[in-house]
């Protein structure tokens, strides 16, 4: 078998799989605090290669490694702050400091940096398809949406002054190890929060910070390099095939 097909497969599957990444970069656009990723890739299983004679294959000299296979080695996610966009509901929030909004849900916390919040059937301030927005006693209860917010996150009754709460917002020492990421902007925590003193603006939204004009380049980078393995790997199939039908001379 043609040892480049390993190089070929395994470039056709990892550039399937940047493309794949690429694409959820592009439909989290518009996706308040989306936080976007990058794919990196890896070599897989160095070999070293020697130098022989025709005849005499003894005291092979060696010029050195390569490898056959390319694969994925993760995705890094890029967690620079998004700029803030004006909005005309009292129920978004925005962080202009570092730290996570924290929300409940059935299977244990999630962190976000979207605060596009609604109420749920309940009265509470809620992150919608997901759970409730914590605050620093709780969930919080608001039953209106008529309320405003301080820089630091307090939620009042516009009309009497009332406080209602104080949004929780959780930080990380180490993004990297101590987040994981698992759907559109969501990340479960694998190490330790801390709660902090966040700014936070209402009637904002942070912007996702996927850059488009960026993850367009790589897509057409991406399919071209897609492309080319995928036509190369079809030249290989055909060439043996007539070396099959030639056969042994």
């Amino acid at each position: 078998m043609f040892q480049g097909f390993y190089n070929l497969a395994s470039g056709v599957l990892t550039q399937t799989r940047k493309l794949n990444v690429i694409s959820n970069n592009m439909v989290n656009v518009t996706t308040p605090g989306f936080k976007s990723d990058t794919f990196t890739e890896t070599t897989f299983r160095d070999v070293m290669m020697y130098r022989t004679g025709n005849m005499d294959k003894s005291g092979s000299t060696p010029i050195g490694q390569m490898n056959r296979i390319l694969t994925g080695d993760g995705n890094v996610t890029n967690y620079a702050r998004g700029g803030p966009s004006q909005t005309a509901s009292s129920l978004d929030f925005a962080l202009m400091s570092d730290g996570f909004f924290e929300i409940q849900t059935e299977n244990g916390m999630l962190y976000t940096r979207n605060g596009s919040f609604v109420l749920d059937n309940q009265g509470y301030l809620y992150l919608d398809g997901v759970g409730r927005v914590m605050g620093t006693n709780g969930p919080i209860y608001l039953g209106i949406d008529t309320l405003e917010s301080d820089s630091m996150g307090g939620l009042y009754n516009s009309e009497t002054g009332q406080f209602m709460g104080r949004i929780r917002v959780v930080d990380f020492d180490d993004y990297d190890t101590e987040l994981e990421k698992t759907t559109g902007d969501m990340f479960i925590a694998t190490g330790n929060g801390r709660a902090v003193n966040a700014s936070i603006m209402q009637y904002y939204l942070e912007d996702s910070n996927t850059d488009a004009i960026k993850e367009m380049t790589e897509m057409m980078s991406t399919q071209r390099a897609l492309q080319s393995a995928a036509q190369v790997q079809r030249m290989y199939d055909q060439l043996m095939g007539q070396i099959v039908e030639i056969g042994p001379t």
